[in-house]
């Protein structure tokens, strides 16, 4: 069934398509007249789930926070895994599900949008905290301890971004990536 002008879309829909925008044409797309002719339905829609873009910022961010990290994080918590195998999961979790799918063009434009920089800073501490403790429940200390997550944290972040692999050459190329990562 085709959108009309008039029909009204859920508060989800109109975050999804936030970040499919904003992945493929920037944060200056992110207006309300270009989501509403992207999904079909008139500004009305807009205003029925939002007070207004800066409600919709804070949503999308909170929204790839929860989606993209905070899911994520308490799933692996929960895993009787040890630290190595969390690493592993981890990786292949952002390559298999593609948790890394936004984060440049979150990071981009929160370089430009103070508001959200905040919450994109919290959302790094955040994964930085848990894969350096997996890191140190492997045995490493001090800078070498930072050093492993960081690297770890940046690859994953970047990756897409910067690897014309497929999935499958990706998840092979990780193990060995791994491997050196947790060799001491």
């Amino acid at each position: 069934m085709e959108a009309t002008k008039t029909a009204r879309r859920s508060r989800q829909e109109w975050i999804d398509a936030a970040l499919e925008i904003l992945s493929r044409e920037g944060a200056a797309r992110i207006r309300v007249r270009t989501l509403s002719e992207a999904l079909g339905v008139s500004t009305g829609s807009f205003y029925w789930h939002f007070r207004d873009r800066a409600d919709l910022v804070e949503s999308l961010v909170r929204h790839w926070e929860e989606v993209y990290t905070t899911r994520f994080i308490e799933e692996l918590s929960q895993s009787p895994e040890g630290p190595r195998a969390r690493l592993q999961a981890i990786a292949a979790g952002v390559i298999r599900q593609d948790l890394a799918r936004y984060d440049v063009a979150i990071r981009a434009w929160a370089a430009h949008e103070p508001g959200i920089a905040p919450l994109v800073r919290k959302v790094d501490q955040r994964r930085f905290a848990f894969i350096r403790q997996q890191f140190a429940g492997i045995g490493f200390r001090g800078a070498d301890l930072d050093m492993r997550a960081r690297t770890f944290m940046v690859y994953y972040s970047l990756e897409l971004s910067i690897a014309r692999q497929s999935k499958r050459q990706r998840l092979h190329e990780m193990k060995r990536r791994l491997e050196l990562l947790c060799r001491p």
